[in-house]
């Protein structure tokens, strides 16, 4: 393949996920076009057309995934397209939180808006003869009701109907567009590959990245404040280094025999653990207070499907160390 004349077409360009991928791709060598809601907001584009070969092959657009014809142009002459536009949703359009919803306010107001947004970018790609498609989706459809002791990809399917039962709409909408994908990809002759990702560190390309989740908490605790937590958790959740995550995705999208789905997580860890090993980079009084009694176990990870694509993944101390020493060199100010 010449990357230099390969284009890739990656939807939500300016996201947590999608922006990095632009990062790699260009520096993978490829022509990359990025779609964003409004691709005439300076507070995003510049930092994407700042990246190293944006000004030779960069080209963002602007498309809503409410129209699936706003994609067309971006999808012109794309090999592969990266949807990673798929952000959870916890809120309707009215405000309502999503657990507050009954099953037919989540069904139309959380579920279907993600589901048909996918669809949409990917009837562009079939439009434009595009048959690389690779999505971000998350671990939140990787959980059945009868928990497994070492999840793969195959065996840890969510169901919907029991998400919905719980008012999990935000978990629900993640395997209700994975299956749908899935039917669309095969019946238009696309190659389709689903990336699932959960607490995502390292550093970031746009700066309203940094004030958000669990980076906005390491920024808190690096200046002495309480981030997310006042008390130690006793769960446990998953990571990964951004970088690590999207050269997974670009090796989904360049091995020809990739299709399904791929945990992109380095590993889970207990939330004591976690603070065991952010402890020597943050003030004392940023971290919180100590767990009273075990942790409970982390979740266990058949990670077969994930290392066939090739891609080491940086431990967890590493990923919050760098994360952290990232965060105290104020890289937007």
């Amino acid at each position: 393949m010449d990357k230099q004349s390969t284009t890739v077409c990656v939807a939500g360009g300016s996201g947590l996920v999608g922006s990095n991928i632009v990062k790699t791709a260009l520096a993978a060598g490829y022509r990359v076009h990025a779609t964003l809601r409004d691709a005439s907001d300076a507070s995003k584009t510049g930092h994407l057309q700042a990246l190293p070969g944006a000004s030779e092959r960069l080209t963002l657009f602007s498309a809503d995934m409410s129209d699936t014809h706003s994609f067309d142009k971006a999808m012109a002459g794309a090999d592969g397209v990266f949807i990673a536009s798929l952000a959870p949703r916890y809120h309707g359009p009215d405000g309502t939180p999503a657990s507050e919803m009954n099953d037919e306010q989540g069904w139309r107001d959380i579920i279907r808006p993600t589901a048909d947004g996918c669809l949409a970018i990917m009837q562009a790609a079939a439009r434009a003869g595009t048959e690389n498609v690779v999505i971000c989706s998350s671990t939140s459809s990787t959980n059945p009701p009868e928990p497994l002791a070492v999840k793969n990809e195959r065996d840890a399917v969510s169901d919907a109907n029991e998400q919905m039962s719980r008012k999990k709409y935000t978990a629900a909408e993640k395997i209700v567009m994975e299956r749908e994908a899935q039917t669309f990809a095969a019946d238009n002759g696309q190659r389709l590959a689903i990336l699932l990702p959960t607490i995502m560190l390292g550093p970031t390309v746009l700066p309203q990245h940094l004030q958000r989740g669990f980076h906005a908490s390491l920024a808190a605790m690096v200046e002495g404040r309480k981030g997310q937590h006042e008390t130690v958790p006793s769960g446990s959740i998953s990571m990964a280094h951004l970088d690590d995550v999207a050269a997974l995705f670009l090796a989904a999208y360049e091995q020809s025999a990739a299709q399904g789905r791929y945990f992109a997580v380095r590993d889970s860890w207990a939330w004591a653990d976690i603070y065991a090993a952010l402890a020597p980079h943050v003030p004392d009084a940023g971290l919180p207070v100590p767990l009273t009694g075990s942790s409970e176990e982390p979740t266990h990870f058949d990670f077969t499907r994930r290392d066939s694509l090739g891609v080491t993944f940086r431990d967890i101390p590493t990923t919050l160390a760098q994360t952290v020493d990232w965060i105290k060199q104020r890289p937007f100010d």
